[in-house]
């Protein structure tokens, strides 16, 4: 491996690993597991998802989302509802209470993410998303063809 190569190893996935760690410091700050964090988080930027889409976007195990649907939906901040498109899958959607309950508990992440943005500009995020977009593209189709 070249020197190069290296420094990007441990300095990506030292970035990668303190920024998911913040977001579980900030959880824990909020009062909430880093489970309802996220799955919060999804139906309040995505909308209505199903358990198997908040565990595939977010690369949660299924235990970790369906124990944090069930104390949501236990506290009344979310309901199942049949899905429209496939009648079999199960839709987990924010209740008035719980839309609520998730813009109380986001609105200090959602307030240092709009500050990060500013700070560093829109160029250079985009910038970001579309370096860490294309990186996942050519890892992916790597990735299917060693399968």
């Amino acid at each position: 491996m070249e020197q190069s190569f290296e420094k990007f190893q441990r300095d990506f996935y030292s970035i990668w690993s303190r920024v998911n760690l913040l977001y579980s410091r900030w959880a824990e700050q909020i009062g909430v597991s880093y489970g309802v964090l996220v799955v919060l988080y999804g139906l309040d930027v995505h909308g209505s998802m199903t358990q198997k889409n908040i565990c595939d976007f977010y690369g949660l195990p299924k235990q970790t989302v369906n124990g944090a649907v069930r104390g949501l939906a236990a506290d009344g901040y979310v309901v199942l509802e049949k899905s429209r498109e496939d009648r079999r899958e199960k839709l987990v959607v924010l209740t008035d209470k719980g839309r609520a309950y998730a813009r109380e508990k986001l609105k200090p992440i959602y307030e240092g993410e709009r500050y990060a943005y500013s700070m560093i500009g829109g160029g250079k995020v985009f910038q970001m998303l579309d370096v860490m977009d294309a990186f996942h593209t050519l890892m992916k189709k790597r990735m299917e063809e060693e399968s």
